[in-house]
């Protein structure tokens, strides 16, 4: 009996170390992503026309929250690359809690990749990286992009600034822009 209780009592250590030892490894892994990779969605210019004025005030919202946000500027300093983005939890801490959900809401309604702040020596401006969509030799790819003027938007149409896209305005500063890449 005796042997028993003590084979019992080790393998439930065994198992508080196992588990102990997951959830380390499961929290040292980074931050979470807030949408899974398998849920990234392409999106035709018909569609994310429809849903910019289904979710317009939110992405209005969350362009303003973004744009204004003063940790997600110190990493555009601090990374000197002229653009960041919010993938990952990691980016949290930087908004209140209101502001999160909403960004939160904008990944589980248009199923993007990433919502991006970019500078790059120019105005600040925002966009939201969609998933790509694989026909053929092709390529292709869609954005929601936010221009502060009309000379940012012209300077993102130049050739090698963001080549082989297509801009399709659709409210004040809001653009669609089409991209297609042969592989």
């Amino acid at each position: 009996m005796k042997t028993c209780k003590k084979v019992f009592l080790g393998l439930l250590i065994l198992g508080v170390v196992a588990l102990a030892i997951y959830i380390a490894i499961d929290l040292s892994s980074g931050p979470k992503f807030i949408l899974p990779a398998k849920a990234v969605e392409y999106h035709t210019k018909e569609e994310l026309t429809e849903l910019y004025w289904h979710h317009k005030d939110l992405l209005n919202s969350v362009k303003d929250s973004v744009l204004s946000n003063k940790g997600m500027m110190q990493e555009l300093i601090e990374f000197k690359e002229g653009d960041t983005g919010i993938l990952t939890e990691h980016e949290k801490d930087f908004f209140t809690e209101e502001e999160w959900t909403d960004i939160v809401i904008v990944f589980e309604e248009l199923h993007p990749y990433m919502l991006m702040m970019e500078r790059k020596g120019h105005p600040l401006t925002f966009y939201i990286v969609f998933g790509s969509l694989k026909q053929d030799s092709v390529t292709k790819k869609t954005y929601l992009f936010w221009f502060p003027n009309e000379e940012e938007k012209e300077y993102h149409e130049k050739p090698g600034v963001y080549p082989y896209g297509v801009f399709t305005q659709l409210d004040e500063g809001w653009y669609i822009v089409e991209a297609e890449r042969n592989q």
